[in-house]
């Protein structure tokens, strides 16, 4: 995988030049086409200028791909291309099972898996034909417009001409080598979308250029995600393209729209969950429900049988079992046909690591692109095959298991998390997103895992924005300069609250229930604290309104260990601070009634 040091930005005066016209597909936006001034676009990289780059590249897909993956005798404006090349080439589909360099998923999981990635993606080969996008909406509710009747066309054939000198320049940015990424904000109508084209090159295992992975999606959920994270509020000149947010309002507009609820959800489900997608299950009830051994099947008779899940080589048995396609094998996919190999270098060129576990809660797939130690989530392949038990530590399981219960009885299409972690110069989320199929029936669920922060700093250097975060009240471990200012800060809070824990006589408890609250990050925590034989016996959360999943492990563990020690002086939750010192002051407050 290619890293953020080799990306190209485009500075926001040249990108509003070249939004409309170098993109593969042409976003929704009223933005007028302009010529681009060659002295500019030289400036920003050290390699060809468009000129060069356009008598370089072949727009008109006149070769062949150097993989030798290009279908002859089909004609690529066909607009049942798709069709024409998957008998051409008899073409995989359907339940035909695909061996991936780190899985093995059929083809309808392979259409899904693809469908639930947060992004609207494009697959062109090195011979700039457009041979794939993830089908998921119509053309004209798409960020950039694409028809299914466009597949298989040169790429010279779905821009306007106009635009081909910038498309030739990107193109040849990523196959020389100069970049393997560029990235550009294009300017929309909607004041509360910050949309962004993404351009990776695709890569064999030796390094060799296959063709470009166009990604175009709306940054601006995750950088108000950021914002309520970090307790952070901004102001933009409203014409940049981004929200002006402040305080509460980043809150608001990230939960109501990065943590959808169903509209399917019935009334009664909507009314217990809360405005940040608090569980409508508790843990213990999810935990119970989900079963994360796998030891069912999948409900789309995708499980196979007879083959030991935890063996380190699933992928060799279980592709041998099923006789899966591999290598330069076409496979026919809902908008596109790719080869194998294709297949997998474009999943690896995707800017985040992804995970496939299937509706029985079996691993199935990942991205594989570095080793364990070097991901953010680490992942090996000896796992692939296994239980999700298996590959979580046993102190997950719970709130695995309550996550994967909102997405499979549709409480949520998509939760959200922010995972703290030791490096300053990072922001690691975890996205996690229901698969369904065509009839909207659950298949399992797409584990994406990725650091924000470079996004975050490109929305600010693209807008200018005035950026004021109140660092009394970090909770996510995100990117600060004085961040040691800030554990100094959260250390004292903590220290307060075991002082408060000290007034609270523990030897002495009188038996009853008792209940009590305290001041969360977003609002009152209420508790229960049962006492019999002169001992807490039981510590339960009754309200409150923290961030779903952020809060969860601090709701879990914090009742727990106050049980386990017969005190509130237990460690806080990471990533959590603010709601477990609440749980603790609460449990005091119900105490010293």
């Amino acid at each position: 995988m290619k890293n953020w040091k080799n990306l190209l930005t485009i500075p926001l005066v040249l990108s509003l030049a070249l939004s409309s016209t170098m993109v593969f597909a042409q976003d929704n936006s009223e933005v007028e086409s302009e010529s681009v001034n060659t002295e500019e676009v030289a400036d920003t990289s050290t390699a060809l200028s468009p000129e060069e780059a356009f008598e370089f590249e072949d727009l008109t897909s006149q070769g062949s791909a150097a993989k030798g993956t290009t279908i002859a005798d089909i004609d690529m404006t066909a607009e049942d291309w798709v069709d024409q090349a998957a008998a051409a080439t008899e073409a995989v589909e359907g339940d035909t099972y695909v061996r991936l360099d780190s899985g093995l998923l059929t083809v309808n999981q392979l259409n899904a898996f693809l469908k639930a990635i947060p992004f609207e993606l494009t697959y062109a080969d090195d011979n700039n034909q457009f041979l794939y996008y993830n089908y998921k909406l119509e053309a004209e509710d798409m960020l950039g417009s694409r028809r299914p009747d466009q597949a298989g066309n040169p790429l010279a054939d779905v821009h306007p001409e106009s635009a081909l000198v910038n498309v030739s320049w990107v193109v040849n940015q990523l196959r020389e080598g100069h970049t393997d990424h560029v990235r550009m904000a294009v300017p929309n109508s909607d004041p509360n979308k910050f949309v962004v084209h993404d351009y990776y090159g695709i890569y064999d295992d030796e390094g060799n250029f296959m063709g470009v992975n166009e990604v175009i999606w709306d940054i601006q959920p995750v950088i108000d995600f950021w914002m309520q994270q970090n307790n952070a509020s901004y102001e933009v000149d409203a014409t940049s393209g981004a929200t002006e947010e402040t305080g509460e309002e980043n809150g608001d507009t990230t939960e109501e729209t990065e943590e959808e609820i169903s509209e399917e959800v019935d009334e009664e489900t909507e009314a217990e969950t809360t405005e940040d997608a608090a569980p409508s299950l508790s843990p213990e009830e999810a935990l119970e429900f989900e079963d994360v051994n796998a030891e069912g099947e999948s409900a789309h008779g995708t499980t196979i049988a007879d083959v030991d899940m935890a063996a380190e080589d699933w992928v060799d048995q279980a592709a041998k079992a099923v006789d899966a396609v591999e290598g330069d094998t076409y496979v026919k996919l809902d908008n596109g046909v790719l080869t194998v190999d294709q297949i997998n270098e474009f999943l690896k060129a995707q800017p985040v690591e992804l995970t496939y576990a299937d509706d029985n809660n079996q691993f199935l797939f990942y991205n594989y692109k570095l080793e364990p130690e070097e991901m953010l989530g680490s992942r090996r392949l000896d796992q692939v095959g296994s239980a999700l038990a298996d590959v979580h530590p046993e102190s997950a399981l719970q709130n695995l298991s309550w996550v994967i219960n909102q997405l499979r009885e549709g409480h949520t299409d998509h939760v959200r998390m922010g995972v703290p972690n030791s490096d300053p110069e990072k922001f690691v989320v975890h996205d996690y997103y229901a698969i369904h199929d065509e009839d909207g029936n659950y298949m399992g669920i797409n584990e994406v895992i990725w650091d924000i922060q470079p996004v975050v700093d490109f929305w600010l250097q693209q807008t200018g924005a005035d950026l004021d975060i109140d660092e009394t009240d970090v909770t996510s471990g995100a990117t600060e300069d004085d961040s040691e200012t800030v554990e100094e800060e959260e250390t004292s809070e903590t220290d307060e609250s075991t002082e408060e824990a000290a007034s609270v006589d523990f030897s002495n408890l009188e038996d009853g229930t008792y209940t009590g609250s305290a001041q969360g990050h977003n609002g009152a925590v209420e508790v229960e604290v049962i006492v019999e034989g002169g001992v807490i016996t039981a510590v339960n959360v009754l309200e409150h309104s923290e961030t779903a999943g952020i809060s969860d492990p601090a709701i879990s563990d914090v009742p727990a260990a106050i049980v386990e020690n017969n005190s509130t002086e237990v460690e806080v939750t990471s990533g959590a601070s603010l709601t477990s010192q609440a749980i603790m002051e609460a449990v005091n407050n119900a105490l010293s009634q």
